[in-house]
Order: structure tokens, then sequence, then C-alpha cells
């Protein structure tokens, strides 16, 4: 008799534990709370745009400054071609051939002799 009092509580006990495991975990009608981490976002960088009015000096400026990046990215594209970065040029367009010392003459163009 008493043995079956402590095995009907060892039942319940257990059987209430697992209920109660039950109910906290997940399911489809009470999905788990989900964990939100919050960061900084970052800010875009604002674009320039131009002026829609087109007689005003500060639209004549950045159209002034425009023009002179323009000019300057072509001259630094000239200036890279080895007509004038490599220094065996110096001021022909191609490079001089060099002749042995009896064929050389006088250049008039770098007034150098090959």
């Amino acid at each position: 008799m008493q043995n079956l009092r402590n095995l009907c509580i060892l039942a319940l006990i257990l059987f209430s534990v697992k209920v109660h495991g039950q109910s906290t975990a997940p399911n489809s009608r009470e999905p788990g709370t989900k964990l939100q981490v919050y960061s900084p976002r970052h800010q875009k960088a604002s674009k320039f745009r131009k002026a829609k009015v087109t007689n005003t000096a500060r639209y004549e400026f950045y159209d002034r400054v425009e023009k002179a990046a323009r000019e300057k990215k072509k001259i630094l594209k000239k200036l890279s071609k080895p007509q004038y970065s490599d220094r065996r040029y110096f001021g022909h367009k191609h490079i001089p051939k060099r002749n042995p010392a009896y064929k050389m003459e006088y250049c008039n163009e770098c007034g150098i002799r090959h």
C-alpha cells in the first residue's frame, strides 16, 4: 500500500515536470521570443546634385570646376604614356635607335648624338 502511494506520487511529479517542459518550448502557436540585436545604421553619403537653375553664379562655378577636372584628367592620361614618362624618349615620339659610334648623327629634336 505504501509502495503504491509512493509510486503514484512519483508518477504525478514526473508527469507535471513533463507538462511544464512542453509548455515553455516554442511551437507553431506560440513561437519563442526572438532576440533582436540593435546596431547603429550607417548614414548614406548624400550625392552632389546640380542646381536646376542654370544662370546662377554657383552653377557657373561648379561648371568651371568640372571642366577643369576633366582637363586635368585628360592631361594626366596623356602624360602617363611612355613618350612622356620614360626618359629614353626625351622629346621623341619613339625611342631613338642606338647606332654604333661611327654612324651616330646629331639630332635636331633633342640635341644629342644617337
